[in-house]
């Protein structure tokens, strides 16, 4: 199923519930009857964003939870179904992330606070992004050094599976690295 159909069934979906409501759980905003969601640190319209991040917001709407936050981390193999997502999205987001913080990871640190992000005391360098209002993604970084090789891992809150599918949790975290990415080349 291509974004586009998934898009429509979103929108389809979202035409269900009480929008209002959804918004009012979700962290989001209803102004002028138009659903706007914190992106980045900015109220976007749903309607702005391109065909992946408007699947993306809508699903999130539609998840209408409101769960806490554990304020434990996990990996994205612990995520439901996370095996058959899980080498595209070390490709997608962890390593890209390594190819361009690996030898500065502050500067990971630093762009990430610039993004309304806040600093973790985990790896050599470490920021959490709240990519969607109830959705805070961990982005750790280890540098290089004489013995050892760079890594990162990218870590969820234990209950971001009940804000959106595995598949949408992988590609949300991959937007969050190339966000960081795309301004680290500015």
């Amino acid at each position: 199923m291509g974004y586009a159909t998934a898009l429509a069934m979103a929108k389809e979906k979202l035409k269900t519930f009480d929008i209002e409501k959804a918004c009012e759980a979700m962290g989001a905003v209803m102004q002028n009857g138009e659903i706007l969601i914190p992106w980045f640190g900015e109220n976007r319209p749903v309607n702005s964003g391109s065909e992946t991040e408007q699947v993306l917001w809508l699903h999130y709407l539609i998840s209408g939870v409101h769960t806490p936050l554990t304020g434990k981390w996990i990996a994205f193999r612990e995520l439901p179904s996370a095996m058959f997502y899980e080498p595209k999205f070390m490709q997608r987001a962890e390593g890209p992330l390594i190819k361009r913080f690996g030898e500065n990871p502050a500067q990971m640190e630093q762009i990430g606070l610039g993004l309304g992000g806040k600093t973790a005391q985990y790896g050599d360098a470490a920021v959490i992004l709240n990519l969607l209002p109830r959705v805070p993604v961990l982005y750790i970084i280890w540098g290089k050094d004489s013995e050892l090789s760079p890594e990162c891992r990218v870590l969820f809150d234990s209950s971001a599976s009940r804000f959106l599918p595995t598949e949408d949790l992988a590609v949300l975290a991959s937007l969050g690295a190339y966000k960081l990415i795309q301004i680290a080349v500015k």
